[in-house]
């Protein structure tokens, strides 16, 4: 990954240093088909950082790449390894995990295909991802709604399959937050599963997407918000593209166009009113109503790192999450530094969430500001 931006210059960040790991209408435009990434984006105009930052000092205004040294506070590398101490704690010795340890423990660092890994074993590939993304108890569903559409959130603590790779930072309290469709009768089920090729879903009907990354502090710190139906499976049940792989029962086996299209183009229309329109801020919306039922949690953090050339351009999809996210919210600059290496947010509370998301979105109750905060 590269440098990221330049941090705007009238945006103080503000630095926190963790030395260990403790569990503790909006855009309507279509999304442009494209594979979803983990990052978020520069805000056109920031505004100063808020005093429920922790930690040190503000440096300057720089910015670091994912992990990268921070040139800004280069003595934060004494600090202590998070990353192993989170390993330790949500991957080599989770009990939660049992036998599937050895399963996560591999896939984090080899680099063969999932399939690969499922065929050698001898696994359904079905069988191997839950063993990934199914990695905590599911907590009970939060229901929110939308454009006058029913959703509902659950929250698993614990990692899913995307922590591989440096574009999740490891500190704090994994989470993983699974956004679903709460009106059965609304769209089939096999519409769902067909684009749950990761096998996300745990379980319940009507998957539309998650939001991953951890907690810590006031904070949810998201490395990433994505949707394989909205920006990747809609458009092939209308029609466009030569064909991809789904999922059936505990396999993934590749389906053609015009297959998709004669199971599921006749619903297309109601799938693109009620969600793939909106998908970015209906998991937004997921996320503050979850957010909402937390009470020690009062703001959104979104991971920054820099785009490749072709996502960095408006109305792209990477560019609309990463890039026009923060924007809409003026979101905040934040430094989180971890086990020596430096990681950059944008942040906003989730009361300017709620208030970008509008009377749109509804959920009880609503998230409060840093001064309805309760007198300690």
């Amino acid at each position: 990954m590269t440098d990221t931006m330049p941090t705007p210059a009238n945006a103080t960040p503000a630095e926190i240093t963790l030395a260990g790991a403790t569990p503790s209408d909006a855009t309507s435009a279509d999304a442009t088909p494209a594979a979803t990434a983990t990052a978020s984006g520069t805000p056109a105009r920031a505004r100063p950082v808020e005093t429920m930052s922790a930690g040190s000092t503000p440096a300057g205004a720089g910015s670091a790449s994912v992990g990268a040294r921070c040139e800004t506070r280069p003595d934060v590398d004494a600090g202590a390894a998070a990353p192993d101490e989170f390993y330790r704690r949500w991957v080599a010795e989770n009990p939660l995990l049992g036998e599937r340890r050895a399963l996560l423990a591999r896939w984090l660092d080899d680099p063969a295909p999932r399939e690969e890994i499922a065929e050698e074993l001898g696994l359904p590939l079905g069988v191997l991802l839950r063993s990934f993304n199914d990695t905590a108890p599911i907590g009970a569903p939060v229901p929110f709604g939308y454009r006058g559409v029913r959703f509902a959130v659950t929250a698993m603590t614990g990692v899913c399959d995307d922590i591989v790779g440096d574009r999740f930072p490891r500190f704090g309290t994994p989470v993983t937050l699974r956004c679903h469709l709460d009106e059965p009768d609304l769209l089939p089920q096999g519409m769902f599963e067909a684009a749950d090729w990761n096998f996300m879903d745990a379980g319940r009907p009507g998957f539309l997407g998650y939001a991953y990354g951890v907690r810590e502090g006031d904070t949810v710190y998201l490395a990433g918000l994505q949707s394989d139906l909205a920006v990747r499976y809609g458009y092939l049940f209308q029609g466009r593209g030569e064909g991809t792989d789904v999922r059936t029962g505990d396999e993934v086996v590749f389906r053609t166009t015009e297959d998709l299209v004669a199971r599921f183009g006749d619903r297309v229309p109601v799938l693109r009113r009620t969600f793939q329109r909106y998908w970015i801020d209906v998991l937004l919306g997921a996320v503050a109503a979850w957010a909402a039922t937390e009470p020690a949690l009062r703001t959104l953090g979104l991971l920054w790192f820099d785009l490749e050339p072709q996502e960095d351009a408006r109305g792209h999809l990477v560019h609309r999450v990463y890039r026009q996210l923060p924007e809409r919210l003026a979101a905040d600059v934040r430094h989180v530094h971890v086990g020596g290496r430096c990681h950059t947010y944008r942040t906003a509370p989730f009361s300017r969430v709620a208030t970008l998301l509008g009377e749109r979105w509804s959920a009880v109750p609503a998230p409060r500001a840093p001064a309805d905060r309760p007198a300690r």
